[in-house]
């Protein structure tokens, strides 16, 4: 069966590209797993100029019939254990209209294509403990807790 999605690299240089990457952070973060404000337009900016010059981001949008969907935005990151490079899956995003359709099923799958590829160790995410949607669709993909259970710390710098 023909995925519906295709999965392309996001093109900064490309206007609709950085268009609909806004689009999306600003869709996410007015939701309840964002902070309820939109983007403002110097961070937009900053947003865009940032991705472009982070050699170890990845960008991949999933396209439907001309539209794009969602997008997951990604680290490359490296293990010392392993000796070897690792993916983090920082946002992943389905826009409204696009939700429970198989967006963010294609885009874990593709991401996980391209780490077997690229022979990285693993792949790595962190989700709201009361995000379900997410924490199933992320089960039922295969991820899951490692040999220990590991906290997600923040601490703001200002």
């Amino acid at each position: 069966m023909k995925e519906r999605f295709k999965i392309i690299t996001a093109d900064f240089n490309k206007k609709e590209h950085c268009d609909a990457f806004v689009a999306l952070i600003d869709e996410y973060r007015r939701e309840p797993m964002g902070d309820g404000k939109g983007i403002k337009n110097k961070i937009a900016v900053r947003l865009l100029k940032g991705i472009k010059k982070h050699t170890l981001s990845r960008v991949y949008f999933a396209v439907s019939e001309g539209r794009i969907a969602g997008c997951a935005t990604c680290f490359i990151g490296f293990s010392t254990f392993h000796a070897k490079q690792l993916i983090n899956i920082h946002d992943l995003i389905v826009t409204k209209d696009f939700r429970r359709k198989g967006a963010a099923r294609s885009l874990i799958k593709y991401i996980e294509r391209e780490a077997k590829k690229n022979e990285f160790c693993r792949i790595t995410l962190e989700v709201r403990s009361d995000n379900k949607p997410a924490l199933n669709l992320y089960c039922e993909t295969g991820f899951g807790p490692g040999k220990q259970l590991m906290y997600f710390l923040t601490k703001s710098v200002r």
